[in-house]
């Protein structure tokens, strides 16, 4: 079988990107596949699997029988973290996954034997996703927190989590509202800090 050619260079829109980015406006300015190759998100997503498991161990596997698993737990998290991102249902998705070749692959989809990238339908990406439950993404905003400390995109006292239904600061102030974070997640972003310290 000869291995699909990719063009790496021609972006292509998610479904619906149009008609989303006249109801909300523009979003990113900047596209998938170099967002995901210039910061090197499927190691971060690697790492991230790495520290969840650490901190809480995945559930034991299944018994004998049924087929193996296709897609790693880190190529399924860059994909929810795209998916939301770019505010893409799981159907969206999949078809922005098989029309863009190159994002799939930069996602870490292995290839099938016809040399396209396999693609994980939405009740695979939505199944995986229910199993890795909430160590998965907290380990994901920790690593993401921890690396733009690191690289001075923000200082460690821009971040704010705020765990109360009340305003962490001034009421004048705009982006008091936002957040209503969870004390675990709160708890588990000092532990992580401290254990990487």
């Amino acid at each position: 079988m000869k291995p699909t050619t990719v063009n790496e260079q021609i972006p292509v829109p998610p479904p619906a990107y149009h008609r989303e980015q006249a109801r909300l406006g523009p979003a990113l300015h900047i596209d998938a596949l170099t967002l995901v190759t210039t910061l090197h998100l499927l190691a971060l997503c690697r790492f991230a699997v790495h520290l969840a498991h650490h901190r809480c161990p995945p559930p034991l596997p299944a018994g004998p029988g049924g087929a193996p698993r296709t897609y790693r737990e880190e190529s399924l998290l860059l994909i929810a973290l795209l998916r939301t991102l770019w505010r893409l249902s799981y159907q969206d998705m999949r078809d922005w996954l098989r029309d863009w070749p190159a994002l799939a692959l930069a996602c870490g989809l292995p290839l099938g034997k016809d040399g396209h990238p396999r693609i994980p339908s939405p009740s695979q990406q939505c199944k995986r996703g229910q199993q890795g439950g909430a160590p998965l993404p907290e380990a994901l905003f920790v690593l993401s927190v921890l690396t733009a400390i690191r690289y001075r995109l923000i200082g460690a006292r821009d971040l704010i989590i705020d765990s109360a239904p009340i305003l962490a600061w001034r009421r004048a102030d705009p982006d008091a509202a936002f957040g209503h974070a969870q004390l675990s997640i709160l708890a588990r972003f000092y532990a992580a800090i401290a254990s990487i310290r």
